[in-house]
């Protein structure tokens, strides 16, 4: 069992999260994060080696919050479907979200997190950790989806979830496009991926 993050840690990360709401990486101090949280820089500093590495949590903690959403909105139609049609359909709500446009600012933030990942090894291994969890729950919930006879049994859970998250995060390719495709044809062939991928074969 993971050990409990020490409360002033999660604090200052809280705060570091929200102020990624209103501002960018490069524009937050910590003098900022003391104002905010009531926080003493002796302890900033002690949970932290510096400002970036508390950004750098901040920003797994919003990635993570992210994908959480998610995993609460699978879990839910998981304890709700009784039909491998109507876990579909409940797929189909679910991704009509995470493609929709007005995710568009979190497929980014995602897509910088795992940007700065990339180049900073400190950043790698928070990151390496927070996506091995947020996999690991979607492949169980998956697993379970399989064994009640809703999802298709002969897809790998651990394959399916890293694919589900992909084609969230894959639509940050259009959403740079100078034409985007129309949102509607794209959730559509979405749709059509989840009908072929997930409903159990007959």
């Amino acid at each position: 069992m993971p050990k409990a993050m020490h409360p002033t840690k999660a604090a200052l990360i809280d705060c570091a999260a929200d102020l990624l709401d209103k501002y960018r990486f490069d524009e937050i101090t910590v003098e900022m994060v003391l104002d905010r949280s009531s926080i003493s820089k002796g302890s900033l500093y002690h949970h932290f080696e510096d400002i970036y590495h508390l950004l750098e949590a901040a920003m797994i903690s919003r990635f993570a919050r992210y994908v959480d959403t998610n995993i609460v909105s699978l879990r839910s139609l998981l304890e709700s479907a009784t039909t491998a049609e109507g876990f579909y359909l409940g797929l189909v709500k679910i991704s009509a979200v995470t493609q929709g446009e007005g995710m568009q600012r979190a497929r980014q933030e995602r897509a910088l997190t795992i940007g700065r990942a990339i180049t900073s090894p400190r950043m790698s291994d928070l990151l390496r950790h927070e996506q091995q969890r947020l996999t690991d729950v979607l492949a169980e919930l998956i697993s379970g989806a399989q064994a009640r006879g809703l999802c298709n049994p002969e897809v790998q859970p651990h394959a399916l979830a890293v694919l589900m998250q992909a084609w969230t995060l894959g639509k940050i390719v259009d959403d740079l496009s100078e034409t985007p495709v129309d949102n509607d044809a794209y959730i559509s062939l979405v749709n059509r991926v989840i009908r072929e991928v997930f409903v159990p074969q007959k």
